[in-house]
């Protein structure tokens, strides 16, 4: 028997199709409701602010469930306008690329643009004209009279249509605003999910939101929801004077129980028969690996597909402690050996530190060879996209823990303690 007939095999015997689990949720918003658990209280806040045209905020460090929040709420309120029969546009954007107040706005514009396409003229010729950025439909839905759209953002290289279009070298701002008018002749009420927005230099988002006021104020039922996190106190001071979102919703760790019924979740939606437990998981491996995702959705998910896809190549009857114990030491080693010597010495010192925040001693920044904890910020945050860091945050700030994927046995010898 092959390595990946004897794969299948087990998978079948557990009663999977597959291996459901992804460190990313699905960008299916169907696929995601199957899926998608807790957050209860912020989407009772969010919906019905969206659905007045308000403006939100939604904060949270990385892989805490940001996008799987964003995305179930656009569908369930796509499913709510629909019952009232009203008309609505939903956007969902995604991976907006450039650094600039004015390529933001260009992407923006563009994807304004492309949902009105078929019944605009204008906004048909200005899709074919914005040089730079090409959208890339990911799914786009009709429900009654709400429509859903799902886009994400490439580079273009071929020249525009019509050369002789002022759209070609024209000020996006303007546009963007004067097409989002014309928008709301054909849907009274307009959703723009803006996601990875946290991603951005915080100097870029103030200089957006700044500068945006009637992107932002001025539409009587156009809401907005977005991402953000690690903005300064200064920067902070500057939102709330600015008066932009009327509901700021922070996202914390998630409990054992949540990730448990997740983890459910996302087995039943492989399998022909619903279950209410975890198998092949016994419970007390699924205990296990929610304390050491640490609260964390995408590091959960991860450490559970890594565990699957090893225990059903090694054909286990079922996941037991036994079984997770050997799985995790073979994937901690495998983690931790696939790093550079310089990330598993500034894990290690991590390690040691119990986290490293603002209070970082300066001997654990000598061990580092960093002069400041701000010296030391922009590689954190980069290790943490990566799940490298987990960022915890309290009342006095956040700090960095490495993940529990990280054997610190395993250090780089070249490196002193």
């Amino acid at each position: 028997m092959s390595r990946l007939s004897h794969y299948q095999s087990t998978l079948k015997k557990w009663g999977l199709q597959e291996n459901p689990f992804r460190a990313t949720p699905p960008d299916d918003p169907q696929k995601l409701a199957q899926i998608f658990y807790g957050r209860d209280s912020a989407l009772e806040v969010a919906i019905p602010a969206l659905y007045e045209g308000r403006n939100i905020l939604v904060r949270g460090a990385w892989g805490i469930g940001k996008t799987a929040l964003i995305l179930n709420l656009i569908y369930q309120l796509q499913q709510e306008v629909a019952e009232l029969d009203e008309k609505m546009l939903v956007l969902y954007l995604s991976s907006i690329p450039g650094e600039s107040p004015t390529e933001f706005y260009r992407a923006l514009l563009l994807a304004v643009a492309d949902s009105l396409a078929d019944t605009d003229e204008e906004a048909q010729d200005i899709a074919n004209t914005v040089l730079g950025f090409s959208v890339q439909r990911t799914k786009t839905t009709t429900d009654g009279q709400v429509k859903l759209g799902l886009v994400s953002f490439g580079i273009k290289q071929e020249s525009p249509s019509n050369q002789l279009t002022p759209t070609t070298n024209a000020e996006p701002y303007p546009l963007l605003i004067r097409l989002l008018n014309q928008a709301e002749e054909i849907y009274p009420r307009i959703v723009i999910a803006i996601d990875d927005f946290d991603k951005k230099d915080p100097i870029v988002v103030q200089s957006i939101l700044e500068g945006s006021l009637d992107l932002f104020r001025m539409g009587k039922h156009r809401g907005f929801i977005m991402t953000g996190r690690g903005f300064t106190d200064l920067q902070e001071a500057t939102l709330k004077a600015l008066g932009i979102f009327s509901e700021d919703i922070p996202l914390e760790p998630m409990s054992q129980d949540a990730l448990r019924q997740i983890a459910i979740n996302y087995l039943n939606s492989a399998r022909k028969s619903q279950r209410s437990d975890p198998h092949p998981f016994k419970e007390e491996v699924i205990k296990l690996i929610t304390g050491y995702a640490q609260g964390v959705p995408r590091q959960f998910n991860t450490i559970c597909e890594k565990v699957l896809r090893k225990a059903a190549s090694a054909g286990y009857e079922i996941i037991d402690e036994t079984a997770f114990g050997s799985i995790w030491q073979t994937l901690q080693q495998e983690f931790t050996y696939s790093l550079s010597p310089q990330l598993r010495h500034l894990l290690y010192v991590a390690y040691q530190a119990g986290g490293i925040s603002e209070d970082i001693s300066d001997q654990d920044l000598d061990k580092l060879d960093a002069v400041t904890f701000v010296a030391l910020l922009p590689q954190l945050k980069s290790m943490e996209e990566q799940g490298l860091l987990i960022r915890q945050e309290d009342e006095s700030g956040f700090r960095f823990f490495p993940s529990q994927l990280f054997q610190p046995e395993l250090r780089p010898e070249s490196k002193s303690e």
